[in-house]
């Protein structure tokens, strides 16, 4: 790319709010696969003695699965860490890039907003059906979700602007380049 040094990330009040939903978001995912682990173990545990097992540990680790691969689908789009189509990024012409990132961005966004509607479909139906196990009204399993998608909804939408009016973002090629070369 024609930009010689990286841009420097968003300060202020909006830059905050980011770091602290961010972190939030990390804490919730970190206390989800903490949850698998321990549950699991459980789980594996429970084989090899000779009362009988908790059956809720299968039906919660399961529930944590899915609230942890939503609840930090937000901060995948902030740091880069979904999938993209990275090639494009080592174009050398900047404006090209800024259109595909944007456009990338913008479709992430309108596919987070139609599952929004469908996790938002689910919360407001679902809590007459009852998880088997615990006896969990379902629409409670699917509000980590809905707070998941609209995270990544809210997410691609402000860094489709940020391309879109600051210039495209490096890869992590081009910021590794950029640092030899410095």
């Amino acid at each position: 790319m024609s930009t010689s040094q990286p841009r420097q990330r968003r300060q202020g009040p909006l830059g905050r709010l980011v770091a602290v939903l961010t972190a939030i978001e990390i804490v919730i995912g970190s206390i989800a696969i903490l949850a698998i682990l321990v549950l699991v173990f459980t789980q594996a545990a429970q084989r090899h003695t000779p009362f009988e097992g908790f059956a809720w540990t299968g039906e919660l680790g399961k529930f944590s699965m899915i609230w942890l691969s939503f609840s930090v689908i937000g901060v995948l789009i902030t740091t880069r860490g979904h999938i993209a189509l990275e090639v494009v990024d080592t174009l050398k012409n900047p404006m090209v890039v800024r259109v595909v990132q944007t456009l990338a961005l913008v479709i992430v966004a309108i596919v987070g907003f139609g599952l929004a509607m469908e996790a938002w479909g689910l919360v407001s139906t679902q809590s007459i059906i009852k998880s088997p196990v615990l006896r969990l009204p379902m629409s409670l399993v699917y509000i980590p979700v809905l707070v998941g998608v609209i995270s990544l909804t809210i997410r691609s939408l402000v860094a489709a602007l940020d391309v879109a009016i600051n210039g495209p973002k490096l890869s992590d090629y081009d910021e590794l380049e950029s640092e030899v070369a410095a």
